[in-house]
């Protein structure tokens, strides 16, 4: 967890840290598959990469994006009436748990992901490979 416990970085059992677009497109899956995501959608922000919104796809679950930052992910959630949104930092939001990244509840998630597997969190938090990209600030660039 970061400083404050709203951020989660999980490490899988080879030591590797798991992506954080990977981390959702795993969850949102899960959350998917158990039938609790809520406007067959989530959130994420612009700076995700195109294999979340790919792989999400093949499951016929759109992804929103956002601006950077987990307001902007919980204002889409809210206007789209969506439950579960997050961010490649680690600020993953559970709309039905809780109101805001959290850290602590979302790394009990990703447990219940994993456990529910029955299969190594490599396999389990690795669902797809992400493409190149770069990312630029400035006003017209992500």
């Amino acid at each position: 967890l970061d400083g404050d416990a709203d951020r989660l970085v999980v490490v899988d059992e080879k030591g590797e840290v798991v992506d954080g677009d990977k981390l959702i497109g795993a969850l949102c899956v899960y959350l998917n598959d158990a039938k609790v995501l809520k406007g067959n959608a989530c959130v994420a922000t612009v700076m995700s990469n195109q294999a979340l919104e790919d792989f999400l796809s093949k499951d016929n679950i759109q992804l929103h994006r956002s601006n950077v930052g987990d307001k902007y992910v919980l204002e889409v959630m809210k206007e789209k009436g969506i439950n579960f949104g997050g961010e490649q930092s680690g600020h993953v939001i559970f709309n039905d748990i809780v109101k805001t990244g959290d850290g602590l509840a979302s790394a009990l998630q990703v447990l219940a992901l994993i456990i529910s597997s029955g299969k190594k969190a490599t396999e389990v938090l690795n669902p797809f490979s992400l493409y190149p990209q770069i990312l630029k600030k400035g006003k017209d660039n992500v």
